[in-house]
């Protein structure tokens, strides 16, 4: 390494005084430029975009408890419907304008469903849309995608008479 260094050491001795003055005051503001510009002002724009990322994670997951909230403080539906579970959340899905990726009944009163994509709202409302049909939602499990979707998967009950 001090091999490839000669050459500028003998430039910078070969400088006059001055020259040597001038040479070092102008690598003191090239390093404080590039510090300044290369790593201070893009850490600081990183930091802000993270606060800005954060505060907009929690206002997202303030509305999702305030949902899930008023799902649990509505009042229980009386069950209704007399068929098996799985068809009426398929025709509850249906007519919200969601596309089930698995509908598995378990016995006449229970089933398993998942939604692949959803918006957060229209996943919520499904919920809210079986809950007054008496289908309450035994375990639910609500997952965030990157392009602000989620997918659902509910294990499903009617409730009792």
């Amino acid at each position: 390494m001090t091999a490839a260094l000669q050459p500028l050491r003998d430039w910078f001795a070969g400088l006059s005084g001055r020259e040597r003055w001038l040479v070092g005051i102008a690598g003191v503001l090239a390093v404080l430029v590039i510090g300044i510009y290369g790593v201070v002002l893009p850490l600081g724009a990183a930091h802000d975009a993270a606060h800005v990322r954060h505060r907009e994670a929690v206002f997202a997951s303030t509305r999702v408890l305030a949902r899930l909230d008023a799902l649990d403080n509505a009042p229980a539906a009386a069950p209704t419907g007399t068929g098996p579970v799985s068809q009426a959340v398929a025709a509850i899905a249906d007519a919200q304008g969601l596309v089930l990726q698995a509908n598995t009944a378990r016995g006449n009163d229970a089933a398993q469903i998942s939604v692949a994509t959803a918006a957060p709202g229209a996943a919520l409302a499904l919920l809210e849309a079986l809950a007054a049909q008496g289908i309450a939602a035994e375990q639910v499990t609500i997952t965030p995608a990157a392009d602000g979707s989620v997918s659902l998967s509910a294990s499903l009950r009617r409730g009792m008479p």
